[in-house]
């Protein structure tokens, strides 16, 4: 697609602005951020506060414990207040999980051999979305890829371009009412409100690409404990977005049952002597290796590493192998980018980046938090690169077509979401 103009305005002001808090509920920890702009670009951000907890009733993208998630939630909220020194009452929400959906929808509209208007801008946008089935979803965005003018192809900003006729493609992505509703409950018992609901892989992306990869186009892959997510930018905008149903924790799984050892005691050897590189050195180390003795207490035992690789290597490959499946299923296939960045908890595991490489053949990159040099050393590693993207999401100024939010109020919409409907009540109001 042709690079025509950015269609991003940063909204990085010339004086600090108010705080903003994040919270990212993942599968294995929930972290809350609290921080504020500078003033001097839209990735400089002071960090306030922030705190982690392990992650308790939310498995797979789902809630499977309302008290003991909400529990958790306040407990990282009230450490991040606690060390930002203030109260919050909003947040910045990652929604994560492999019932998002990603649907990339065309649509065209009448010009008549006149100048392209802001007006005809929203009418085409309105179109591609009336194409969406939202009965029992809502939409939480939706990004313009590119607009056709007449045979032009890749125009990112038509405003002010004479044409016959204009095209989009349009890129929306919706989670079902349940969870979405499930979630916001969830967090309003802490007693916050949510600004925003964005999906985590789009947030990653958000949290690690640097501009020229935004603007250029890439492909961030989050590798969490439960969900690995593939987010594809081009054309300076989020463009798709997948989710692989698997991530560092079953890795760990693969171990406990591979040496017949405790979850923990996996989780510790992964950490500290995991490697996905089946041809690396120091394979032949022997390691301490606790397993469980015929009385259900661990015992010590001693293994080669080679042998803790062997467990490893085939699930980080597996992981890849679906996720090259899921971009070559994917609508945006034909113009993949080769530039890709690995982030993510579970993408600090030795070897893992190799193996990126080689089941996708591209170069690949790991990827920390761009705005590392505020998160300092604890923060700005690629376990942190999700909430670090949703501090930074709307300073960033990407467009949304439906500047999609939580409406609780329109829940009860039999046909349409609650923000498919706030879209249309504001597109009705702009014409």
């Amino acid at each position: 697609m042709a690079n025509v103009q950015a269609r991003r305005k940063p909204l990085g002001g010339s004086r600090a602005s108010s705080p903003i808090a994040a919270l990212d509920i993942g599968c294995s920890k929930i972290t809350c951020m609290i921080g504020r702009n500078d003033g001097t670009g839209p990735r400089n951000f002071q960090i306030l506060g922030a705190g982690r907890q392990q992650s308790r009733g939310f498995s797979g993208g789902t809630i499977t414990d309302m008290q003991g998630l909400e529990r958790s939630i306040r407990l990282a909220v009230e450490d991040a207040e606690r060390e930002a020194g203030e109260q919050i009452s909003h947040v910045m929400l990652g929604i994560t999980g492999p019932k998002l959906n990603c649907q990339l929808v065309t649509a065209t509209t009448e010009i008549g051999a006149r100048e392209v208007t802001p007006k005809d801008i929203r009418r085409v946008q309105a179109q591609a979305m009336a194409k969406i089935s939202a009965k029992g979803a809502d939409v939480l965005a939706a990004w313009p890829v590119a607009y056709r003018v007449d045979a032009q192809e890749g125009v990112r900003e038509p405003a002010g371009m004479y044409a016959d006729r204009l095209g989009l493609m349009l890129s929306v992505v919706t989670a079902p009412k349940a969870i979405v509703r499930n979630l916001v409950e969830c967090v309003g018992r802490a007693h916050l409100s949510v600004n925003a609901l964005i999906p985590s892989s789009i947030a990653s992306g958000a949290g690690t690409l640097i501009d020229d990869e935004i603007e250029n186009g890439a492909i961030c892959i989050d590798m969490g404990a439960g969900v690995t997510a593939v987010s594809v930018y081009l054309n300076g905008s989020p463009a798709w977005l997948g989710l692989v149903p698997a991530g560092g924790t079953h890795v760990t799984s693969d171990i406990a049952q591979g040496i017949g050892t405790t979850f923990a005691a996996a989780e510790r050897l992964k950490s500290v002597y995991g490697t996905a590189n089946l041809e690396g050195p120091g394979l032949a180390e022997r390691i301490e290796a606790p397993c469980l003795g015929d009385d259900g207490r661990l015992q010590a035992t001693r293994m080669e590493r080679a042998r803790l690789a062997e467990i490893i290597a085939p699930r980080v490959e597996e992981i890849f192998e679906y996720v090259q499946q899921t971009l070559q299923a994917s609508g945006v296939r034909k113009v993949l980018p080769r530039r890709v960045v690995l982030t993510g908890g579970a993408s600090q595991l030795p070897g893992v980046r190799d193996v990126a490489s080689r089941i996708l053949e591209a170069p690949v990159r790991l990827g920390r938090p761009t705005n590392a040099e505020f998160l300092g050393e604890t923060l700005g590693t690629p376990a942190f690169s999700t909430a670090s993207g949703l501090l930074l999401y709307s300073e960033l100024g990407f467009a949304d077509a439906v500047r999609a939010g939580i409406a609780s109020k329109e829940y009860g919409a039999e046909a349409r979401s609650g923000a498919v409907n706030k879209a249309f009540h504001w597109l009705k109001e702009n014409f």
